[in-house]
């Protein structure tokens, strides 16, 4: 039944995506949306370990319903929401579990636009509310974080550019008042393949809550526009690291990953 269950879930998701995902890529560019510009979508992705660290944490998990919001509230900055939607996750000893995934708020300001000769320049604060509970399922870290990202982004002839520079401030989800400093870089390249359709591939890598599990993951997609729609088909790999989460489950720790999206621009002409 529950398998029906996930299966009517992923075909209603397939007939609605009209709206709201979280971004495809890791890697931010540096350029706002502009006043007034949404990019809203939804997605739907698939997390998988192939060997998990406890019998009790998750082996696999969905993300069902993944949402998000980006809106250009001034020429130069963005406010984002993305949500995790619901996670649905199976442990190695074949128990399922489920929760609700976290909500992202996020302000990004572009500095500089990009020049002949220079990169544009923006960064992007994120807070990270602790809505997806640590025990018993394992599926977050019941802990509010806090993200800084130093944004660069350059457009050439045939290709686009992006380095992340990223700091961020991470509670520890079995110690209270513990917290623990992260620092990160994603850096990513899109190209054109046809009218309409791009490639793009990154990686995402950032240091360990401890010494042993810092991680290098590697992600790929395809990206097709029609008209105001974009779909996205993107997958992930994890280079270097292990299995070990740190409350907030599959980020960096997965074998592979796939994941499915489409995100709709529209203007909201009230706010130009």
């Amino acid at each position: 039944m529950k398998h029906v269950v996930r299966v009517l879930l992923i075909s209603l998701f397939a007939t609605s995506l009209l709206t709201a995902q979280r971004p495809i890529m890791r890697s931010e560019s540096a350029l706002t949306l502009g006043k007034g510009n949404v990019h809203a979508g939804v997605g739907v992705e698939y997390f998988r370990k192939s060997i998990s660290p406890a019998p009790e944490f998750p082996q696999s998990v969905w993300r069902v319903f993944v949402l998000a919001w980006h809106q250009g509230v001034a020429d130069n900055v963005n406010f984002d929401l993305d949500w995790l939607g619901g996670l649905s996750g199976k442990t190695s000893n074949g128990k399922e579990v489920f929760d609700w995934g976290d909500l992202t708020i996020s302000t990004k300001i572009t500095f500089f636009r990009e020049r002949e000769n220079t990169p544009a320049v923006g960064i992007r604060n994120s807070v990270k509310l602790p809505n997806t509970t640590y025990f018993p399922t394992r599926l977050g870290s019941n802990q509010m974080d806090f993200h800084t990202h130093l944004l660069l982004s350059k457009q050439f002839s045939n290709f686009e550019t992006r380095l992340n520079v990223s700091f961020s401030i991470v509670g520890n989800p079995e110690m209270i008042g513990i917290q623990d400093d992260v620092y990160g870089f994603d850096a990513g390249i899109i190209t054109p393949l046809s009218e309409g359709m791009k490639f793009f591939a990154e990686l995402v890598g950032f240091t360990g809550y401890e010494a042993h599990n810092s991680k290098l993951v590697g992600r790929y997609g395809f990206l097709y526009e029609l008209e105001n729609y974009q779909w996205g088909f993107h997958g992930s790999f994890r280079a270097s690291g292990d299995n070990v989460d740190y409350g907030n489950s599959f980020e960096g720790s997965e074998n592979w990953s796939l994941g499915l999206t489409l995100v709709r621009s529209l203007t909201l002409d009230f706010l130009e």
